[in-house]
C-alpha cells in the first residue's frame, strides 16, 4: 500500500518502500504514459494490475489522471490499496511541473499555489533501483526520441542507469542500445504507428540483464 506522500526526489510512497523496492531479488512495474486525461482508462488498468506490481512508472502526458486518482485514494481505501508502494511519474510537454491533490473535489485543484489539497511537483526527470537495476524516467520529448532512442540512452547512461522508460511517441518500443535497455509502453489510449492500445510490464530480477518486458493491450 502506498504511503500517498512525495519525497524530496519526487516520487510518491515513503522511503522504507523505495529501499525495499531497490533490494529485492524480483521486481514487478507497471509502466504506463500518454493517457492523456482519459481517466476511467487509467483507473482499471491501475485497479487490476497495481496490486501485483511493486511500483508505477508513468512517463508523462496524463498527469491529471495520476491526480485524480490519488485524490481517489486518499479518499477511498480500494484504490489506495491498488496502488503499488512506489509511485514514479514524469512530466510530458502537455503537463505542468505542479499540481494540487485535492481530495472530495475541494476547489483550488486548477491553481497549483491554492492553499487547498496537497502539492505535487513533477520533476521532467526520474532514476530509481528496483531489484538492483537503475531505471531512468522521461517522457522523452527532450531527448529527440520521435527520431530515435539515442539522445535518450546517452543521457540515461550518464546517469548510470541501464534502463530508460520513455513515452511521447504513443508506440511501444523495447530495445537495447549501447547496453541500455529503452522501453516505451505506447498509449492506452491513443496509439499509433498501427499499434493497439496499450502499456507494458517489466519483470526484473536481481543480476539478471535484461529484464522481461511484457506488452499488454487494453
Amino acid at each position: 500500500m502506498n504511503a500517498l506522500t512525495q519525497l524530496e526526489s519526487g516520487i510518491v510512497g515513503d522511503a522504507a518502500s523505495v529501499e525495499i523496492l531497490a533490494k529485492k531479488k524480483n521486481a514487478s512495474l507497471l509502466v504506463l504514459s500518454d493517457t492523456h486525461g482519459h481517466y476511467p482508462l487509467f483507473q482499471r488498468i491501475v485497479q487490476k494490475y497495481g496490486p501485483a506490481a511493486d511500483a508505477l512508472l508513468f512517463a508523462g502526458d496524463g498527469m491529471w489522471d495520476i491526480v485524480r486518482y490519488l485524490e481517489n485514494a486518499y479518499e477511498d481505501e480500494r484504490y489506495r490499496a491498488a496502488l503499488p508502494p512506489v509511485l514514479a511519474f514524469v512530466a510530458g510537454n502537455g503537463d505542468g511541473d505542479r499540481y494540487r491533490v485535492c481530495p472530495g473535489g475541494q476547489e483550488g485543484r486548477e491553481d497549483p499555489d491554492s492553499e487547498h489539497g496537497y502539492p505535487l511537483a513533477v520533476p521532467h526527470t526520474q532514476t530509481l533501483t528496483a531489484a538492483g537495476h537503475r531505471v531512468f524516467l522521461s517522457h522523452g520529448n527532450r531527448y529527440s526520441v520521435d527520431i530515435g532512442t539515442e539522445v535518450l540512452v546517452n543521457v540515461a547512461k550518464a546517469s548510470g542507469c541501464e534502463i530508460a522508460v520513455f513515452g511521447h511517441t504513443h508506440m511501444p518500443v523495447a530495445e537495447t542500445v549501447s547496453n541500455v535497455l529503452a522501453v516505451n509502453p505506447g498509449s492506452p489510449a491513443r496509439p499509433r504507428g498501427y499499434s493497439s492500445p496499450g502499456f507494458a510490464l517489466l519483470q526484473l530480477e536481481s543480476g539478471r540483464n535484461p529484464p522481461i518486458v511484457q506488452f499488454k493491450k487494453v
